[in-house]
């Protein structure tokens, strides 16, 4: 105990001096972030899974939502152009069958040939019917291609366009089937039809003018 005066009497010890700790100011340094581009990757997106996480200390868990990048599926290559090139072929392999002649006089053509005098075919009904297995050919071909156009585009624009360029094979075919049916017993009936205008090929063949 300390006397009035100050001093401490005799024998009792002196108080120490309380330990004196240093404490440090810690310092905090807000984290910047950092200044986004504006860019966003086109080949991932971000999004969120929700994940368990143990609580410190405890038995238990909170459910945390954590962000992730995932790598986008491209989409799948446009197999319309393939059946628009098919189709140009086709189209190329009748313009060629034709020599340069359009539908409507490779078949007056033929019934030249079918009539006229000096012609070495005259009155042969295969003039129509052989044409015919090659036409077939290139019809089949071309509506495969046209459905499968349809099937992957649906009824596009780009779809029907092509689907509609290959109407002049299956009308070239109409017209000869026609013909070698007014032909099949022979010259006269091909002849009477002709003469009337009763075939498909005289009536369309006008209007398609």
């Amino acid at each position: 105990m300390q006397n009035i005066d100050g001093t401490y009497p005799l024998g009792e010890n002196l108080p120490t001096k309380p330990n004196l700790v240093t404490i440090e100011r810690q310092e905090t340094f807000p984290i910047t972030p950092q200044a986004s581009t504006g860019r966003k990757d086109p080949h991932s997106t971000s999004k969120f899974i929700t994940r368990l996480k143990k609580i410190r200390n405890t038995s238990q868990y909170e459910v945390i939502s954590v962000p992730v990048t995932v790598p986008m599926v491209p989409p799948p290559p446009d197999p319309f152009p393939k059946f628009d090139a098919e189709a140009s072929k086709i189209l190329q392999q009748f313009e060629d069958f034709l020599v340069g002649k359009a539908p409507s006089d490779y078949v007056k053509f033929l019934l030249r040939c079918y009539f006229k005098d000096s012609s070495r075919r005259q009155g042969e009904i295969g003039l129509f019917m052989e044409p015919l297995d090659d036409l077939y050919k290139m019809q089949e071909a071309y509506r495969s291609i046209s459905m499968k156009a349809l099937q992957v585009d649906g009824p596009s624009e780009r779809q029907k366009k092509l689907d509609c360029a290959g109407n002049k094979i299956g009308r070239l075919v109409s017209w000869l089937e026609d013909i070698w049916r007014a032909g099949i017993d022979g010259p006269y009936g091909l002849c009477v039809a002709y003469n009337r205008n009763r075939l498909v090929w005289q009536r369309e063949a006008k209007i398609s003018r």
